[in-house]
């Protein structure tokens, strides 16, 4: 099989992040374009502007190269890969309305520039442009996937809404939440392009592993990098989880010591986190190795992932998923 693997570098403003370059990525672009073609106006202009703001496309790549794994290069693989970018696109959208976001990827976000209610159906009409792909090509194992995936990933928006600025869940609770949130798209990805590229159930449960794994990874770094990442490399301001009473895997790791859950608790009543408050947290997260701790989970999440490809047979393919892994722990934004 033709899979290229030489470097695709993907920019904001600068070097931020690394994945290769698979067979049929460019045409997932081409199609991504042709997906919104039939709009008009602003959701025309919002859309293009979305598609070009420079996205990982991890997602399409997943698709396609877990395809890849049993097979040629389909056109089906093609179509989900897009219809799942599509989809994940419009949940970032709707992301931006919840957390009141106004930049992303070093731009505006739709909500910043034209509303609420603009951005609530720009998000629509991506979802609804995801479902006619996958429809019309009669993608039901890929649509059957998603649909489980976007319902779940909506329940962990409202699970994490009920538990803002709760400092007694469990690192069990945050695992669960972040699989609903990312972990599952991810794996569904997986588990969509090994089926359609001819994997038995066995292989297509162990794309499954690492799809989850990967997820379970790209959010832990994700959550790091809201403390130590600056605004310019990560294309959105930093140090709004914890602003917003998301608490993440770090914090988790904080206070685990009494000491600091009780400071901290002390902070959120007495006003929340100011810009002095921040240092002091991040200081904290650096002195007690909650920090490190943290990325260690990251580090042993990447090894469960790549163990999961174990019984994947060997190819270009297998490789390239198993540098994706990699490069997760790497990414700065």
């Amino acid at each position: 099989m033709s899979t290229m693997i030489n470097e695709k570098i993907i920019r904001n403003e600068e070097k931020v992040f690394h994945t290769p370059l698979i067979n049929g990525l460019d045409k997932v672009e081409e199609v991504l374009y042709k997906a919104i073609s039939d709009s008009h106006g602003n959701t025309r202009k919002i859309c293009t502007n979305l598609i070009s703001s420079g996205g990982k496309r991890i997602r399409p790549a997943l698709v396609l190269c877990t395809s890849q794994c049993f097979s040629e290069l389909k056109e089906k693989a093609i179509q989900t890969a897009v219809a799942y970018e599509l989809i994940h696109m419009a949940s970032l959208v709707h992301d931006d309305i919840i957390d009141a976001s106004t930049t992303r990827r070093n731009r505006p976000t739709v909500n910043a520039q034209m509303g609420n209610q603009v951005s609530v159906l720009v998000g629509d009409y991506l979802f609804a442009k995801a479902f006619e792909i996958l429809s019309s090509n009669t993608l039901i194992e890929s649509m059957n996937l998603v649909v489980e995936a976007i319902a779940q990933m909506c329940d962990g928006e409202v699970v994490q809404a009920a538990n803002k600025f709760n400092l007694y869940q469990g690192i069990d609770d945050y695992y669960q939440r972040i699989y609903k949130k990312t972990g599952i798209l991810i794996a569904a990805c997986c588990q969509a392009g090994a089926i359609i590229g001819g994997a038995d159930e066995k292989e297509v449960e162990c794309l499954k592993m690492y799809g989850k794994n990967l997820g379970y990874a790209f959010q832990i770094i994700d959550d790091i990098l809201d403390f130590t990442g600056t605004e310019e490399i990560l294309g959105k301001p930093v140090g709004n989880d914890l602003k917003d009473g998301n608490i993440t895997l770090p914090i988790l790791k904080l206070i685990q010591q009494k000491e600091y859950r009780l400071w901290l608790q002390k902070v959120f009543n007495e006003g929340g986190i100011t810009l002095d408050k921040h240092h002091q947290i991040l200081r904290l997260l650096k002195d007690s190795y909650a920090l490190e701790d943290a990325y260690q989970e990251a580090v042993l999440c990447v090894k469960t992932a790549k163990e999961a490809l174990r019984p994947i047979k060997d190819s270009d393919s297998k490789r390239i998923l198993q540098e994706i892994a990699d490069k997760v722990l790497k990414r700065k934004n």
